[in-house]
């Protein structure tokens, strides 16, 4: 299966700090046996200055750029590949050390680029965002670099860090224009799929769940995401499906079974119906693409 990393694999100052770190990427610790694809149980903000890198997260390929901030969310799988002396800062931290300031984890759920992996995970850097930022940046490095430095003092830095990237975000995003009832309601109902998507995969669930119709469930999520609420449950499995075909040595009826179908085949002619190759074809040609075994 694939491995889960902690702070403390990547953190040269873990006995300082568990739950947060901030350090130039270069500077990283990799713990070892390292292994690609990894997930993190954590969320990882990484500020690329130069260099080169082919990054994977959840199957989306993106070309590492310079002046780009990209970021990850707990659970999601990514690797780098054709790798050249990148250079750059890399924070991370934990959902319980964010909200330290917060009296529920709204907060963070609020930072809706941190976890819109069906779009693309990143953000391009103009100027003047820079000069917003950069001081920011200093003022985590160095409260961080404090021998008394104040969790609750990084916390709060790091929400205006944060809060800059959101504002920029919805800048670059076209969904930025809807209600924001449209966005609270969206967000409710992926953490629902999150916790119940092998299980339910029906809109009636999901909407009773969340107390409003069938019919305006599939309405928000079509003006968020372009999809059909039932097209986003089933992109949810695939996802999960494609992550275990590439990361684990089950066989395709124990992924069926893992992901709620009722037999081989059928979860077989769905996943072909939903990415045009079968299950075993998807594994064959990414073990082959990725030179995985």
């Amino acid at each position: 299966m694939i491995p889960i990393y902690d702070i403390k694999d990547f953190s040269p100052h873990y006995d300082k700090e568990p739950q947060f770190v901030i350090v130039p990427f270069e500077n990283l610790n990799r713990p070892s046996p390292f292994s690609w694809p990894h997930k993190h149980s954590f969320y990882e903000i990484l500020w690329i200055r130069r260099g080169k890198a082919k990054h994977f997260v959840d199957n989306q390929e993106l070309d590492l750029s310079s002046d780009t901030i990209y970021f990850m969310s707990p659970g999601q799988t990514h690797h780098f590949e054709k790798y050249e002396a990148i250079k750059g800062d890399s924070i991370m931290f934990t959902e319980e050390f964010f909200i330290l300031n917060f009296i529920n984890k709204e907060a963070l759920q609020q930072l809706s680029f941190l976890d819109d992996s069906y779009r693309s995970p990143n953000i391009k850097l103009d100027e003047p965002t820079k000069q917003v930022l950069e001081p920011l940046l200093k003022l985590l490095y160095t409260e961080f670099e404090r021998p008394d430095y104040s969790k609750l003092a990084i916390s709060s830095i790091l929400y205006v860090f944060l809060n800059s990237l959101q504002r920029v975000y919805l800048t670059q995003d076209s969904n930025s224009h809807l209600p924001s009832n449209h966005t609270t309601v969206f967000n409710s109902f992926k953490r629902l799929l999150e916790q119940h998507y092998k299980e339910q995969k029906k809109l009636p669930f999901y909407s009773a769940e969340l107390f409003i119709t069938p019919h305006y469930l599939n309405e928000v999520v079509k003006n968020v995401t372009g999809k059909t609420a039932s097209e986003f449950v089933q992109d949810r499995l695939s996802l999960e499906a494609k992550r275990m075909l590439v990361q684990s040595h089950f066989q395709i009826g124990q992924i069926a079974e893992e992901l709620g179908f009722k037999d081989f085949s059928y979860f077989s002619r769905h996943f072909k119906k939903h990415n045009n190759i079968s299950p075993e074809q998807y594994r064959n040609q990414m073990h082959e693409k990725h030179g995985l075994s």
